[in-house]
């Protein structure tokens, strides 16, 4: 907690420095990124489901302060994947599922680390294997300020 509390501090000035927001991504106890939010900066989450054991890509945007959800793209259909028509514009692209047009916003992102996922996070050009970094079970935090 110390740890995120010291980041979060000199990422406060960071910002005072430079005035625009800042996206942290990390956990309670460590910091992987502090970098600028720039509106519209795409963010990619990608995982193998626990469930399915295919790969799921959501691509999101930073937009007015929030992550927006813009897209889903998936191999296999099941639980906890969008598939409703109120969900967004549904197609297939080759062999993917694509649901676009989400527009889910989210103030904060939260995800756990998980056993043979893959857990991956892209921040405009920077890719974060947090797989690799973190135990299974991890929370990882992606907030910003």
């Amino acid at each position: 907690m110390k740890k995120i509390l010291i980041a979060v501090a000199m990422s406060a000035v960071l910002f005072l420095l430079t005035g625009s927001p800042k996206i942290f991504i990390g956990t309670n106890d460590a910091t992987v990124y502090v970098g600028d939010a720039q509106e519209n900066l795409p963010l990619k989450i990608e995982f193998i489901h626990s469930v399915q054991k295919t790969p799921v890509i959501e691509e999101l945007q930073f937009q007015s302060g929030e992550f927006v959800l813009i897209r889903t793209k998936y191999k296999s259909q099941g639980v906890g994947l969008p598939f409703d028509a109120a969900d967004g514009n549904f197609h297939c692209d080759g062999d993917w599922f694509v649901m676009d047009e989400m527009n889910r916003r989210f103030k904060n992102l939260d995800f756990r680390t998980g056993k043979g996922t893959r857990l991956t996070l892209t921040v405009g050009e920077k890719e974060f294997e947090l797989y690799k970094k973190f135990p299974a079970g991890t929370k990882i935090i992606v907030k910003t300020f």
